[in-house]
């Protein structure tokens, strides 16, 4: 009994201290549902010349603790720890360094005292705080998004079918919602040579025949959003009973297309290559194209880091590709540029790609030109092609085959590849007009045969060197009343097609030399190429005819010459008595003289550059510069100066194809100073061009920027911008301009994306060693706060403002620091730090105050 009544003594003694240790351990938790931080002492130690401040914080997680004097708002020290009672000390305090009163703070809680034994400072009457500054003024509210344009074809009222030569009326409609003034541009997709500029074009005549051509009207307002209309216009009898569209190589982002671990940079060397529309009777620019690619191994900025790939890795390899956004069609391929039916000869095709390798008398069109005996679908050997003229994919079994092709080799001086003279035509397999065709680029394992990495290339080509606006029958050019006794010139056969047009015209141009020089290409009836007397560096430079060194170069002979023709003020050409132009002399020019061909402020470039060059058509000239409304001439300068009429400022005559616009004419490299608009001194009549080496965007030394490589890793200008004359991005989201872009980084205009070439998560240590000094893009460990390297410790590096260049002297952003995409910004720990939308401009106080960023 005695030791049952002992038993229970024990398990109620038990069972009150469970459950009073249960109420306070549940009290505690309860308590630290709201967390306290107290400074229990803070004192001067004169002896030590030490401050220790004694704080109590009861949140048992980890915890950062901040020590600010409290008057002057000095931060003092910072300790993180998990104990809720603990000591900050700071040493090396003498007179008025030491403060009066403390405050520490920590996850949003704050607390102060005063210090004791304070020196007698901390006695004295404190002056009285300076007066606030006033507050800024508060940020001019955001302009209301614009709304785009609404436009619509109003005439045809559909869809029509017309025969070859018929005129169709166009006329359109569009509004703003904004009524801000509207841009209009129409496009005929190569079914009429026009690009008319007015919402009425009136009658359109078409001149190319069998085809089915979309019309359409593009409607823009002046913040550059866009609206456009389509239809179909049907000529003849459009080709039926093509065969299906060739098989494709694996495209980017799908299986068997690479591993991920490597990347391929293709581009087209320039925005756009020329050709004849005809090779007889004469030829200006054969069929050329150039791609150039860099392979580059992904890696970090570690022991791992990227790597261009060279020929003892990789060969690179090329077919035929198509895009579902193609505006000529989602089935739209080049894989052969031999006409349909295979062999036949152009004049009597179904489908009509070149006269390239036509026979004439024995020989083949391109061997009376070239002296080169070549396959079709074979281009010219070159430098660049030591074994044989590039093939086109379709070249064993034309329409039915597109097999992989070998890039030419590589070129150790730029570490890329490149395939040299791809002989490419702007009509795709179903004999659509398409300038912008798309090859695929692999880059291929040289031991396992695996495909590494793949990228879509654009390479544009044109026919579109038109001499026809001039020289066809009764133009000003081939009018049969200006001389009593001059050359006979032939009218073209009644058939409108554009092809026999033109031809004719370049037999009037045979003819009228033959008048003017003597020569007599016309009695010998055989294929002439230009070059062979008027050296065309275009040619030259891959290995091709240098020309006659007495005899005026190509440049000189086309730019020159026609620069000089003049025009009264009924714009009729001035011509002596026996029926000669009276050209101008440029030395003795009055500065009234009228040229034929005009440029300058608010003359557009159809009525000069794009007279002749890819224009009225095709869109030469179509990047981010078209887009800003940038000019030809505004870069180059007029005829006289493109035909080395003066002397540049070094006293040379300009050499074409080598004394070419700079990007730091115009660009310095820093957000605050305005683009320029003229690569040249606009004092200088030969228009040479200007030069800024110290410019961040700056050419190599001596060197063309379609053969520049950056200072940060040696990767070609081009490929992170784009062609000449095509910089990314292309207007038209949908354009194959933009295509490699897209596959890239997902998105269109320069590659600016680091994981392109680098692994994620590449830069713990942060940089600002990028292409043209950048900082990593979207890159957490960048966003991070503290060390040498991350972003707000390198602001001031060197004493030298680094934000400045795209962020402005005000760091509230320039248009370098435009976001091209959405962008969700978290830092290194994983906290979203700001969201933004395409288009905004990234200021410094987008996650702090502008005030911090130029603070110590």
């Amino acid at each position: 009994m005695k030791n049952a009544i002992h038993n229970e003594k024990i398990r109620f003694i038990f069972s009150f201290f469970l459950l009073a240790g249960l109420w306070m351990v549940h009290g505690n938790l309860f308590a630290q549902d709201s967390f306290e931080l107290a400074i229990t002492s803070a004192e001067y130690r004169s002896s030590r010349s030490q401050l220790l401040v004694k704080i109590e914080f009861n949140d048992p997680s980890r915890k950062t603790v901040n020590l600010y004097d409290d008057v002057t708002g000095t931060f003092l020290a910072k300790k993180r720890t998990r104990n809720q009672a603990f000591n900050l000390s700071v040493r090396g305090l003498t007179g008025t360094d030491v403060p009066c009163f403390v405050r520490v703070e920590s996850n949003g809680l704050s607390d102060t005292a005063e210090v004791s034994n304070a020196p007698p400072h901390c006695d004295e009457e404190p002056p009285p705080p300076p007066p606030p500054p006033p507050p800024p003024p508060p940020p001019p509210p955001p302009p209301p998004e614009n709304q785009p344009p609404t436009c619509a074809i109003d005439l045809p009222g559909g869809d029509v079918s017309i025969l070859l030569g018929d005129a169709v009326e166009f006329a359109g409609s569009g509004s703003d919602p904004e009524s801000q003034p509207l841009g209009w541009e129409w496009d005929f997709g190569g079914g009429a040579d026009v690009r008319p500029l007015v919402p009425v074009p009136g009658d359109v005549f078409f001149d190319q025949n069998d085809g089915t051509f979309i019309a359409t009207l593009t409607v823009t307002d002046n913040q550059g959003a866009t609206c456009s209309a389509q239809l179909t216009v049907e000529v003849g009898i459009p080709p039926e009973g093509l065969p299906p569209k060739v098989d494709e190589e694996p495209a980017p982002g799908t299986p068997g297309a690479g591993d991920g671990d490597n990347v391929v940079l293709a581009f087209n060397d320039l925005g756009m290559h020329c050709g004849d529309l005809g090779s007889y009777p004469f030829s200006i620019l054969p069929l050329f194209n150039t791609v150039n690619a860099q392979v580059v191994r992904k890696g970090t900025r570690g022991s791992n880091r990227p790597q261009i790939l060279d020929d003892s890795h990789v060969y690179l390899q090329y077919s035929a590709a198509s895009s579902p956004l193609d505006p000529v069609g989602p089935d739209s391929i080049n894989s052969t540029s031999q006409n349909y039916p295979a062999g036949e000869l152009a004049d009597m095709a179904t489908v009509r790609k070149t006269d390239f390798w036509d026979m004439l008398d024995g020989k083949r069109i391109v061997e009376w030109l070239f002296g080169q005996n070549l396959d079709p679908d074979e281009g010219l050997r070159t430098l660049g092609n030591p074994d044989h003229g590039r093939y086109m994919p379709g070249k064993g079994n034309p329409y039915e085959f597109n097999d992989p092709q070998a890039f030419s080799g590589y070129v150790g001086s730029h570490s890329w590849f490149t395939a040299q003279g791809i002989p490419m035509t702007p009509v795709d397999d179903s004999g659509r007009l398409n300038s912008y065709p798309l090859i695929r680029v692999q880059a291929v394992d040289n031991g396992s045969g695996q495909v590494l990495a793949t990228t879509d290339a654009v390479v544009p080509v044109s026919t579109e060197v038109d001499c026809r606006d001039c020289h066809a029958y009764g133009q000003v050019a081939a009018d049969p009343a200006a001389r009593s006794a001059g050359p006979v010139f032939v009218a073209p056969p009644l058939n409108p097609d554009r092809v026999e047009v033109e031809a004719a015209a370049k037999h009037n141009i045979l003819v009228l030399h033959d008048y003017k020089h003597g020569t007599d290409f016309v009695l010998q009836g055989k294929p002439v190429l230009c070059a062979s007397c008027h050296g065309s560096n275009a040619l030259a430079e891959v290995g091709g005819p240098g020309g006659d060194p007495g005899v005026s170069s190509m440049s000189s002979a086309m730019h020159g010459f026609h620069g000089r023709l003049q025009v009264d003020g009924l714009a009729e050409l001035i011509r002596t008595t026996a029926g000669e132009p009276v050209l101008i002399d440029p030395p003795t020019m009055s500065g009234n003289e009228i040229p034929l061909i005009p440029v300058g402020e608010g003359i557009p470039m159809e009525q000069n550059c794009f007279s002749c060059h890819p224009g009225k058509i095709t869109q030469c000239f179509r990047g981010a510069m078209f887009t800003a409304g940038q000019k030809c001439d505004e870069c180059h300068g007029d005829m006289l100066a493109m035909g080395g009429e003066f002397l540049m400022t070094d006293g040379r005559v300009r050499e074409p194809w080598a004394d070419e616009p700079k990007c730091s004419a115009c660009h310095t490299g820093h957000g605050d100073d305005p683009v320029g608009r003229l690569a040249f001194d606009p004092d200088d009549p030969a228009a040479t061009p200007l030069e800024f080496a110290a410019s961040r965007f700056a050419e190599n030394p001596d060197t063309l920027y379609r053969n520049s490589l950056d200072n940060h890793a040696g990767i070609a200008c081009e490929g992170c911008h784009g062609s000449p004359h095509a910089i990314w991005p292309n207007r038209n989201l949908a354009a194959n301009d933009n295509v490699p872009a897209i596959q890239l980084q997902g998105h269109a205009g320069t590659i600016k994306e680091c994981t392109v070439c680098h692994e994620p998560n590449s830069f713990p240590n942060g940089t600002l060693e990028g292409p043209h000094g950048m900082h990593p893009v979207n890159e957490p460990n960048w966003i991070k706060s503290k060390g040498d390297f991350y972003h707000e410790d390198f602001v001031w590096k060197n004493g030298e403002d680094q934000c400045a260049a795209c962020h402005g002297a005000d760091h509230r952003g320039t248009r370098l620091s435009r976001v091209p995409v959405d962008r969700v910004l978290r830092d290194a720990d994983g906290v979203v730090r700001a969201r933004v939308s395409k288009g905004d401009i990234i200021s410094c106080g987008l996650c702090h105050s502008i005030e911090k960023s130029f603070s110590d």
